[in-house]
C-alpha cells in the first residue's frame, strides 16, 4: 500500500476524489492493439510498442483536438491505415467492468462524505463509460473530465478547478489515482493522496477514515 496512506489525516477530509481509469473501472489498453491487429495484420505486440502518449493524445483529452484528428494522428504513430470506426471499435474496446468491491466502498463513504471523480479521458470514451457505468457513477456529486477542463492530470490546474468547484481547498480533498504522476501532482497542489496499487488499497485506507471522528 502506498506509504502516503498511514499520514492521511481522516479529522479534515471533506470530499473525496477518485481516478475513473483502473480506481473505479477497469481499462485494458491491450484489447485495443488485439483488435487492431485483426484488421491491420500486425502483430498486437508491435501495435502496442508503438502507442505512446503524445501530444496529439494530451489535446485529445483536452478537447483540443477532435476524434477524426486524432486517430488520423494514431494511425501515423502505429504505423497503420485502419478506417476511422475500426480505429473507434478498438480505441473503445478499453473500457471494461467496475472495479471488484468498488461499490461497497463507494457506499460507506458516501454516507459520510460528498464523492467526486477527476479523469483524464476524452468524448469517444465518455460516451461509452457515460453509459456503460451509469449506475456506478450515480454516487458521485460531479465528474470533472479533462476534456471539459481543458488541462488534465498530473497539471496542478486540474486539481485547483476541482477544489474552487466544490468550494473546499486541497488540503481538505483525499484523492485516489493509479498513476505515480497524478498522485504526486496531486499532493503538489495540496491535497492527501493515495496511489491505487492494489484491488485492496481503497478498502484497506478507508476503514480508519471511516472509523476517525470528522472537524
Amino acid at each position: 500500500m502506498d506509504r502516503m496512506s498511514k499520514t492521511i489525516d481522516g479529522q479534515t477530509i471533506g470530499a473525496i476524489l477518485f481516478d475513473l481509469g483502473n480506481v473505479l473501472i477497469d481499462i485494458d489498453f491491450y484489447r485495443c492493439a488485439r483488435l487492431w491487429s485483426d484488421h491491420a495484420g500486425i502483430p498486437a505486440h508491435v501495435l502496442a510498442s508503438r502507442f505512446c502518449i503524445d501530444d496529439a493524445y494530451k489535446a485529445f483529452e483536452c478537447g483540443k483536438l477532435d476524434a477524426r484528428a486524432f486517430y488520423e494522428a494514431l494511425r501515423r504513430q502505429l504505423e497503420i491505415s485502419l478506417p476511422d470506426d475500426i480505429m473507434r471499435e478498438g480505441w473503445n474496446a478499453i473500457i471494461r467492468d467496475e472495479k471488484p468491491g468498488i461499490r461497497d466502498c463507494l457506499e460507506q463513504l458516501a454516507r459520510r462524505y460528498p464523492l467526486y471523480v477527476l479523469t483524464n479521458t476524452n468524448p469517444e470514451h465518455e460516451n461509452i463509460w457515460a453509459e456503460k457505468h451509469q449506475d456506478l457513477l450515480s454516487y458521485f456529486e460531479k465528474i470533472f473530465i479533462s476534456s471539459h477542463m481543458g488541462c488534465r492530470k498530473p497539471d496542478i490546474a486540474a486539481y485547483l478547478n476541482v477544489s474552487q468547484t466544490i468550494g473546499l481547498p486541497c488540503p481538505r480533498i483525499l484523492f485516489f489515482d493509479d498513476a505515480d504522476e497524478n498522485v504526486e501532482g496531486a499532493r503538489k497542489a495540496g491535497m492527501q493522496a493515495i496511489r491505487v496499487d492494489q484491488d485492496d488499497t481503497i478498502s484497506q485506507c478507508i476503514r480508519p477514515i471511516l472509523s476517525s471522528p470528522r472537524k
